[in-house]
């Protein structure tokens, strides 16, 4: 196991300024709970946990990945089932809706290597965290503590503290997440003046371009729905009829040019589906 976190460490870090690349993500692997896509995953924490679906020992652990994913389904994570076992998609599919497990299941699904030779092999009960520019945070098998990374890692995503954190993040941004890069390096230069004026070009690049500026918009929109607190129903304010406006008035940005935006737009207006459909209280609740 240890060979094989070194392994996975060493091509994060080597491919830290580009998106996780992720093997059996396909529509053919997909057996249970929400459709996802490499591209809806980028930008985002992710939690694969590796085990066989198949089998009765696996049901206390799938439960609390459920509960997981409940938890920090609002925020910018993924849970990503990766079935290793020999079931086929309808015995995983019933057993899923068994349990009421609605995270993505796919079968074999793991960070690619990075050489283009495959994901690594690694053990049934593995966990592992990858932080939203595709590093590799922990591997191992104890799902609790995975947890305790993945909240964490949402944590000093949302909350930068330190010039390296902003940086971490806005570096792997600028390409993949303009409008999310746009909105980081506004934040970085009010709140480190000095250190961001080494984003001064970018900055000026960024905000010169109308699609970024929008897709900028759509990102604060996003992260504003996603932090709701759909329980409270006594703090209700977020106006579904309001939400799908917006997500229609950036609806002609998926057809953008720039395809660093029209992933990124997509990935926002997939997450505002999801908060209208909370709003709505579930009905009509669609799936990426």
């Amino acid at each position: 196991m240890t060979t094989v976190c070194a392994a996975v460490l060493a091509a994060a870090a080597a491919h830290a300024a580009q998106p996780a690349a992720w093997d059996n993500l396909d529509q053919s692997r997909h057996l249970a709970g929400r459709m996802t896509s490499p591209g809806y995953m980028r930008g985002k924490v992710v939690l694969i946990d590796r085990r066989d679906y198949g089998v009765r020992s696996c049901v206390d652990a799938a439960r609390r990945m459920e509960e997981t994913w409940r938890a920090f389904k609002p925020k910018q994570f993924v849970l990503l089932g990766s079935h290793s076992g020999e079931a086929g998609a309808e015995k995983i599919a019933r057993i899923a809706k068994g349990l009421s497990l609605t995270y993505p299941i796919y079968a074999q699904a793991w960070l690619a290597s990075g050489n283009g030779e495959g994901a690594p092999a690694v053990a049934d009960g593995t966990v592992c965290v990858v932080d939203c520019t595709g590093k590799v945070l922990y591997m191992g098998r104890d799902d609790r503590q995975a947890v305790s990374v993945v909240a964490n890692a949402l944590m000093a995503m949302r909350s930068p503290q330190t010039v390296k954190q902003w940086r971490h993040y806005i570096d792997f941004e600028i390409d993949v997440l303009p409008g999310r890069a746009l909105n980081r390096i506004t934040e970085f230069r009010k709140a480190f003046p000095k250190d961001a004026k080494d984003y001064d070009v970018a900055w000026k690049q960024l905000s010169s371009n109308d699609d970024i500026r929008r897709v900028a918009k759509l990102e604060a929109l996003t992260l504003q729905a996603k932090d709701y607190d759909f329980k409270d129903k006594s703090a209700r304010r977020l106006d579904p009829k309001k939400v799908k406006l917006a997500a229609d008035a950036f609806a002609d940005l998926k057809e953008s040019r720039n395809e660093a935006v029209v992933q990124e737009a997509k990935n926002c207006i997939a997450d505002l589906t999801w908060a209208l459909a909370e709003l709505e209280g579930g009905k009509g609740r669609k799936k990426k």
